[in-house]
């Protein structure tokens, strides 16, 4: 019983040891990768309340708010992208990536149309080729490659670790990411992540994000949006590649048309999977 109570007392080698997270993948190996993605934009005039924002019984607003109803616009899209990762040459800045894509899917719906039914557009040798660092982060170096394709492969930045962490440890990086809703613009994302723990003898890692985004301006409007991230990452150290990432990020601007017209409080919600397997 006191051997028993002993060895139970030991801690787990492969949850105390420090461990390094790094995308390291081996050349030759091809990856399937499914992005989904789902985009909820809300635009309300701004000045306007809601039920909930209704003053309380004994109080009364200093000016009437204007209707939110009549006002409200809604608008949701979701796309699916099927994708190929071709693994090439290691340099010493990162791994060589050659993506292909192979098809995209997209679907739209809106308060003021109908559904839009999905479609499917094949895009064959439509490819691009990238340099993935270590820590996750990856740079378009294909310079014919089109905006479409540098928009979706463009956009992973570096999430991970440069230095060994164990269970438990946390990290700090700040990194860029596109703006929803706002083509060609990027937010400042600083984000917290943390090695969870780690699963199938160490060759898993499964890590936590949680950040703030903040952005100053929007060339022609007058934008200041604050947001939230929060989402899981799952690193398959023998692949040496992130095998699932779940991320949602919600944002909340007022913005003022760069013509004439009502200031609007957009609310923008995104939700992202993206699964890779050999």
């Amino acid at each position: 019983m006191a051997m028993l109570a002993a060895g139970m007392s030991v801690p787990d080698a492969a949850a105390t040891q420090a461990v390094l997270l790094q995308i390291r993948p081996r050349s030759g190996d091809t990856l399937s990768v499914r992005l989904n993605q789902k985009v909820e934009m809300t635009g309300t005039p701004a000045g306007c309340v809601t039920v909930d924002a209704a003053p309380g019984r004994n109080t009364a607003p200093a000016v009437r708010p204007l209707p939110c109803a009549a006002g409200t616009r809604h608008m949701t899209t979701r796309t699916e992208v099927f994708s190929r990762a071709i693994i090439g040459r290691a340099t010493p800045e990162g791994t060589m990536v050659l993506a292909v894509t192979d098809s995209v899917r997209t679907s739209a719906t809106s308060s003021q149309n109908r559904d839009v039914e999905p479609t499917r557009r094949s895009v064959p040798q439509s490819s691009v080729e990238l340099r993935v660092s270590t820590d996750g982060g990856a740079e378009v170096v294909d310079e014919a490659a089109s905006d479409e394709l540098r928009t979706i492969f463009g956009q992973m930045p570096a999430m991970l670790s440069r230095k060994a962490v164990a269970v438990g440890e946390k990290w700090v990086r700040q990194m860029r990411i596109p703006l929803p809703g706002e083509s060609g613009k990027s937010g400042l994302v600083r984000a917290t992540f943390q090695l969870d723990s780690l699963g199938s003898g160490g060759d898993v890692a499964f890590i936590s994000m949680r950040g703030t985004m903040s952005h100053d301006h929007v060339d022609g409007r007058d934008s200041e949006p604050s947001g939230q991230l929060a989402g899981t990452i799952q690193l398959d150290r023998r692949l040496a590649w992130i095998t699932e990432t779940r991320a949602a990020i919600t944002t909340q601007s007022t913005v003022t048309p760069a013509s004439s017209g009502q200031p609007m409080l957009v609310r923008t919600r995104v939700t992202q999977l993206l699964r890779a397997t050999r």
